[in-house]
């Protein structure tokens, strides 16, 4: 896990790793060349020594990566037998070296999490690539200047921050718009017209001495299914886990647990100690929740002694001021808050954590799931001048039902504001984000395509890597998805308002029944916990929102009526403030 970082332009590197440096306190460093620079920030998993340095050279490919290959071992057989040699024992080492056996068709075989770029000192071709459920991000950034193309690539947007300074930018409005809408901007978008994120699974292939680009067929989110004779469904996802799970331990330091005492992470606290792990399960203590007792309930099953983390409104208080201030873009999912606080405990004696993501995904976890299961086509019983007589309460439900439009009717469970129709734009961009990104039944394509890779995942590597922490979602694995997708929705979910049947029959192996099937408690904080910031900010979010109206589509004065939207607003002010200080 670590920081990257590329450029044409002379002079910028440097900065640019700065930009990022919280993602790698183990080693920085760079390469250049007449075409190329490229920047690493490290923090050390695989092979601590100083072979693991980045950039790593093999022959004449360079290479900077950020993440985890977990088949590497296997891969380097297969290149040894091809006579390939190696130096270190990194997977970096062996991504380089397969991609200059086999080109960037090697990346298709890859198995993990990564955002990376390979560039060819004879040919001068750079190769960029993104893990195909977006676990790690990479942003690009292009611009024509003075009749020459200028690109440049980072694992955050502040790390382009250099280049926009630079050279200008253009506000996307259309982007801030989805933030409002979302709570989070999804890919390819970004706050500003000359950069984009890398899509889940997109491969770019430039020339640098022509400044053309290639588009490589995306990495798909699953690979060749692992045969098991003879096995019922529910057995051949339960294998598909383990294996999953041993996987996500390969590690040269050792590998702990964010435990909420949800299904998630409950399966995967159980199901190491079953395989033969023992990591250290953290469990954040937020007062007057749930969770809170069920934990100790499980542990106490389980048999594990929990590392609990006290989260008071002092630290809500503290960890929002911060996040306010270095936020690498506007994010309205408030989780963030705690879950860079828990991130923060764990990294003072860790640097690799399980997290659950994904469970909720494929396995219907959601409430919208059940409604978005039973969608009708093109059913309209009721007019929408009808249904808009009706509160917005009665308005969503109606709606949900009536499926006037797929997309519609998702955006009723998930937008910010209530009172923020989705525009025809947005309606049509969410189209085809799904058209591309969907490989599984309607109910879960939208959260799988949009939800996951661009609030989920942007939260477990923002928050963790803010403390040099890095996040693995075992539930986020190739070969465990494509076993999952070829099993019926209603078989993965299950007849209970709470869905994931398939995962709480794993863990009905472990836990008595109450501890299985019970009310869901999504992991996030109470906003009256920062009702103590000051007024001062909320003031200085509506006279900024008006001055900058048309990136604003909302009005700022009702805004500050809704807790969510308020929040949206003020995290939105203070990152638009702040990005370029």
């Amino acid at each position: 896990m670590c920081g990257i970082a590329g450029t044409t332009t002379k002079g910028v590197i440097e900065e640019m790793n700065r930009c990022q440096a919280h993602r790698g306190p183990d080693d920085v460093g760079v390469f250049e060349d007449a075409h190329v620079s490229l920047g690493h920030k490290r923090l050390a998993i695989q092979d601590l020594s100083p072979r693991g340095h980045q950039p790593m050279a093999v022959g004449d490919v360079e290479i900077v990566f950020n993440g985890e290959i977990y088949n590497f071992k296997e891969l380097r057989r297969e290149l040894e037998a091809k006579g390939c040699q190696f130096t270190s024992g990194s997977d970096t080492e062996v991504i380089a070296a397969g991609y200059a056996k086999e080109g960037a068709d090697f990346l298709y075989k890859l198995r993990g999490m990564w955002a990376l770029a390979l560039y060819h000192g004879k040919t001068h071709e750079l190769v960029l690539s993104r893990d195909p459920f977006g676990i790690k991000p990479l942003y690009i950034f292009e611009k024509e200047v003075n009749g020459t193309k200028e690109i440049a690539f980072s694992s955050e947007l502040r790390a382009l921050a250099p280049m926009l300074k630079k050279y200008g930018y253009v506000e996307d409005i259309f982007a801030h718009h989805l933030y409002f809408l979302l709570g989070y901007i999804p890919a390819p978008h970004t706050p500003f017209l000359e950069v984009q994120k890398m899509l889940p699974g997109e491969v770019r292939v430039y020339d640098l001495e022509s400044k053309s680009r290639e588009n490589k067929d995306p990495i798909l989110p699953y690979a060749a299914e692992v045969a098991y004779e003879g096995a019922t469904a529910q057995e051949r996802v339960e294998k598909a886990l383990e294996d999953s799970i041993r996987a996500h331990y390969v590690a040269d330091v050792p590998v702990c647990l964010f435990f909420s005492g949800g299904i998630d992470s409950t399966l995967l606290l159980a199901k190491s100690r079953e395989l033969g792990f023992n990591p250290e399960p953290f469990f954040l203590h937020i007062p007057n929740r749930l969770d809170n007792e069920y934990a100790k309930a499980i542990a106490k099953e389980l048999g594990v002694t929990l590392t609990n983390v006290e989260f008071t409104e002092t630290d809500a208080l503290t960890s929002m001021r911060k996040m306010l201030e270095t936020i690498d873009e506007p994010f309205a999912d408030t989780s963030y808050v705690p879950t860079e606080f828990l991130s923060g405990a764990v990294a003072k004696t860790h640097k690799v954590v399980l997290s659950g993501e994904g469970g909720d995904e494929f396995f219907g976890g959601y409430h919208r799931h059940k409604h978005l299961q039973h969608l009708r086509s093109n059913l309209h019983i009721v007019p929408k001048v009808v249904v808009n007589r009706f509160p917005k309460r009665i308005q969503r439900g109606i709606e949900s039902k009536i499926n006037r439009d797929p997309v519609a009717s998702y955006m009723q469970f998930v937008r910010v504001d209530e009172n923020l129709a989705p525009p025809y734009e947005a309606l049509t961009f969410i189209h085809k984000r799904i058209s591309i990104a969907a490989e599984d039944t309607v109910a879960l394509q939208y959260d799988q395509a949009l939800y996951l890779p661009d609030d989920l995942l942007f939260k477990i590597d923002r928050a963790g890597m803010q403390h040099g922490l890095e996040g693995r979602v075992p539930f986020l694995d190739r070969y465990f998805f494509n076993t999952v997708r070829q099993i019926p929705i209603e078989e993965r979910m299950g007849k209970s308002a709470t869905g994931k049947e398939m995962l709480k029959n794993m863990l009905r192996k472990h836990l008595p029944e109450d501890l299985v099937e019970r009310p869901k408690q999504g992991f996030s904080f109470p906003l009256k916990m920062v009702e103590g910031l000051e007024p001062e900010l909320y003031e200085n979010a509506v006279a900024y929102a008006k001055a900058h109206a048309e990136l604003v589509p909302l009005d700022p004065d009702r805004a500050m009526q809704y807790p969510q939207t308020k929040y949206a607003l003020l995290v939105w002010t203070q990152w638009h403030q702040n990005f370029f200080k």
